[in-house]
């Protein structure tokens, strides 16, 4: 090509979720009059850096800013989970309108290549490295083919992210994608359809690389995006080791480190040592569910013979903040599940619970269980893309669709009443181990990097309610009584006021539940 001139302009799309109550409380968004991501768009940054000089290229992440559809890219590539789905048709049906070439990819289309057939010229099915370099030469060459099937990927491959091109002044964390595949069989996770269970490393001084890019981009929080990230515990210790040579070394600030892991992480002492050196403050486990009938139906094998209140306290103790996945609407769950979950939630040392219903995500063993005995909820849109606002897309056994709804609102309100949350700040701040010394920060240290405009706007705006007011100074002095935690204290409390806040506004009022709420706080 001759000086600045390009092969052509590609436009690269993370769409919008579908935002119903439950997307809210999943917090993938901070709720703002101004748009920021609470986690950075890693896959069109990936996808990005398949892409040569020869082409020009753009990102939009829908999360934090509006599609351009003026835009003048001749290629628009998007990229979709479940639930950006049902957006990522939209967009691509108003770009082939206008004569685009439209590119669609990722998990959803993978899963489901059918659902998007006559909605894009082309379909990347499967993982992007194996197929790159022929798809990448067949566009610019334009013989690009109906459809492309990667294979299982050897990380190694991955490219890093191509960050320079992303709004990284609207997203709180950066995100490193450490593996891919989960061993585990849980039946409602998409997951190991599309990745598989043999679980596949990214090399340790890629993933250190990666670390570094973006802290020079400004994050001081970094998501390890891994389905799994302490099941393989020799590879986790020798990854957990490097981030604690790297972090707050050699003048850096310190960076938390957020990831993903299963409960039985709490029976190895050493890993839970090195998770605190290296940094790792905040770890999402899919505790779902107190009932024993539900965890084998589901075969979440891994959180059966074990007291999981006992286990959850013990990773706290160890300097890691919980945060959890709460599921409700198994075949084993009746109506008296909403509060059996309410009082299992109370006892956990966890501030963040996230409600779910349970759904059939396509392509998963619940999937065809439910298609084979006649319980798929079929109705447009939500057979394929379920779980907007807390409907589920199957017949529940012992409920109606209508009463799970409703239990699982009750349920998310009940959570984040103010009072309720108070009291597990208090139960988490009993428990939590401190950090490192030098990872620690000043108890009025300056909020630092980016997205931390977006986590002070919130407790400005939290401040105006009277409720969120009380979790506010609550923490406060909690935070006093033991400055060591603050940061983790001040990152929880920003997670909950954006929860709390947004399901506030989407609901517009407090629910006739509220007096059953008040009443068991008081009675406890």
């Amino acid at each position: 090509m001759k000086g600045s001139e390009k092969a052509m302009d590609v436009y690269l799309i993370a769409p919008m979720p579908t935002f119903g109550l439950d997307t809210l409380v999943s917090d993938k968004v901070v709720h703002l009059n101004e748009r920021y991501a609470l986690m950075a768009a890693a896959g069109i940054a990936t996808v990005a850096a398949f892409f040569d000089s020869d082409f020009g290229l753009r990102l939009c992440d829908e999360l934090i800013e509006d599609v351009d559809f003026e835009d003048p890219s001749e290629v628009i590539c998007i990229s979709m989970n479940v639930a950006q789905a049902a957006r990522g048709i939209e967009i691509a049906r108003r770009f082939r309108a206008m004569g685009r070439t439209v590119i669609m990819g990722g998990a959803h289309v993978s899963l489901a290549p059918e659902v998007f057939e006559g909605e894009a010229e082309c379909l990347v099915i499967g993982e992007m490295e194996p197929v790159a370099e022929e798809f990448v030469r067949n566009l610019r060459d334009g013989q690009l083919k109906p459809r492309y099937h990667g294979s299982k990927a050897d990380m190694a491959q991955s490219p890093p992210p191509r960050w320079d091109l992303y709004r990284n002044d609207r997203a709180v964390s950066g995100v490193v994608q450490t593996s891919r595949g989960c061993p585990f069989e849980c039946n409602f996770c998409d997951v190991i359809q599309y990745l598989g269970r043999t679980q596949r490393h990214k090399p340790t001084e890629a993933v250190i690389a990666e670390t570094q890019s973006l802290y020079d981009h400004g994050y001081r929080s970094i998501q390890l995006s891994d389905d799994n990230f302490t099941v393989y515990r020799q590879r986790t210790r020798t990854l957990l080791d490097a981030l604690a040579a790297w972090n707050g070394r050699d003048g850096r600030d310190p960076v938390q480190f957020i990831t993903q892991a299963s409960i039985d992480l709490a029976r190895d002492d050493d890993l839970l040592q090195r998770c605190n050196e290296a940094g790792v403050r905040d770890i999402f486990i899919g505790i779902e569910t107190s009932n024993i009938e539900a965890l084998k139906e589901s075969k979440k094998r891994q959180n059966l013979r074990q007291d999981l209140v006992q286990q959850t306290g013990k990773i706290v103790e160890a300097g890691i903040a919980v945060t959890s996945g709460m599921m409700v609407g198994f075949d084993a769950d009746d109506l008296s599940c909403f509060e059996r979950q309410f009082a299992f939630g109370m006892a956990l040392p966890i501030v963040t619970l996230r409600v779910t219903v349970l759904v059939a995500p396509i392509a998963t063993p619940l999937y065809a269980q439910m298609k084979a005995e006649g319980r798929l909820f079929r109705n447009g849109e939500e057979d394929v893309f379920p779980g907007g606002d807390l409907w589920t897309n199957i017949e529940p056994l012992n409920m109606s669709r209508e009463q799970l709804a409703e239990g699982a609102v009750w349920l998310v309100n009940a959570l984040l009443e103010p009072d309720n949350v108070i009291r597990r700040f208090e139960h988490m701040t009993s428990l939590l181990g401190t950090p490192p010394e030098h990872l620690r920060r000043p108890l009025h240290q300056k909020m630092g990097g980016t997205g931390a405009a977006a986590m002070l706007k919130l407790m400005r705006v939290g401040a105006k309610d009277p409720g969120a007011r009380r979790v506010i100074e609550a923490v406060n002095e909690l935070s006093k009584a033991r400055p060591e935690i603050s940061w983790d204290l001040a990152t929880a409390l920003s997670s909950y006021l954006n929860s709390y806040l947004s399901v506030k506004q989407l609901q517009g009022h407090r629910t006739k539940s509220g007096r059953q709420i008040a009443a068991y706080a008081d009675a406890s």
